[in-house]
Formats: C-alpha cells, structure tokens, sequence
C-alpha cells in the first residue's frame, strides 16, 4: 500500500520515510501544493501523512480540499504536528483529517496508526466491493425477472389458441 508523507523539513520527512518504508510504499512531497496534486493523479495513495505547518497549503486546509474532491474524499489523511492543544485537535480533526498525531510521538504508536488507517482503506474496500457485487447480483435478478414476464406474455396467447373452449 502507497502512503504520502507531506511535510517541509527534509530531515524529519526522511525519518518518517525510514520508519514506514518496511512496510508502505512511501511516496514524499515537500508542500501542500505537491502533495494535493500527487493525490490527484492515477494510482495515486490512498493514505497520507501531513504535516500542519507548510508552504502554500496547510495540512487542515488540504484535507478541507481532499474532502471536498470526489478523487480524494475517500483518501485516508492523518495529520502530523507540534499543535497539541485540544482546540487544534478538534480543528485539526473538522478539518477532515481522521487522525491526529502530536510531535514528538512515540515510533511505535505512529505505526500502529497508519496501520489502523491501512485496515481502515481495507475494510472500505471490501465494503465497496461487496456493494458492486450486490448491484451487478441485482442487475441480474431484473434482467431474469423482465425476461420471465415478456416468455409468460409470449406463451398466454398461444395457451388461449390452444384452449378447449
């Protein structure tokens, strides 16, 4: 599974790279704006990892964005920040985020987040999964259904004519 890592500081975006590499497809972006436009494009993450504080685009402001792009409102996005105060989280969180992790944070519980998010992305698609299934299955069922009643209409008629009156 791919994951984007968007944050400014080249050292900590490495770190984070380092700790989920073993497990993800790590996918970096420097800023808001790269990070916007590498969700946007085919097979792009569906988990990203950002940073509060960056150029041109915050991480509430491009979860609002990512949310609101029918591309990416399915995108699992967790924010990563020194904002620890409950009046951030809780804007953080509106924002569109699904997940808030607060710096300094302990590797291991950073982990067992973004597997969360990863379980998460895998239940959804099997969910949606499930539903196209159900929908071809019902598909099905009216195509019997309208095929059934135009060979009972078809047969009536020539049961009449062969009727003993």
């Amino acid at each position: 599974m791919k994951i984007l890592i968007a944050e400014d500081d080249p050292l900590f975006r490495s770190l984070l790279a380092e700790l989920l590499s073993p497990e993800f497809e790590v996918v970096i972006s420097k800023d808001g704006v790269q990070a916007r436009d590498i969700l946007l494009q085919e097979h792009a993450p569906n988990m990203a990892l950002l940073d509060w504080i960056m150029p041109e685009i915050t991480g509430p402001q491009l979860c609002r964005e990512l949310r609101a792009h029918a591309k990416t409102a399915g995108t699992y996005l967790i924010l990563l920040t020194a904002k620890n105060d409950s009046a951030d989280i809780i804007a953080g969180l509106r924002a569109g985020a699904d997940d808030y992790i607060t710096k300094p944070f302990v590797t291991e519980e950073l982990r067992a987040r973004v597997r969360i998010g990863r379980r998460v992305l895998e239940m959804q698609a099997t969910i949606n999964s499930q539903r196209d299934a159900l929908e071809e299955a019902a598909g099905r069922e009216m195509e019997l259904k309208t095929s059934i009643r135009v060979r009972a209409e078809v047969r009536l008629p020539e049961q009449a004519r062969h009727a003993k009156p």
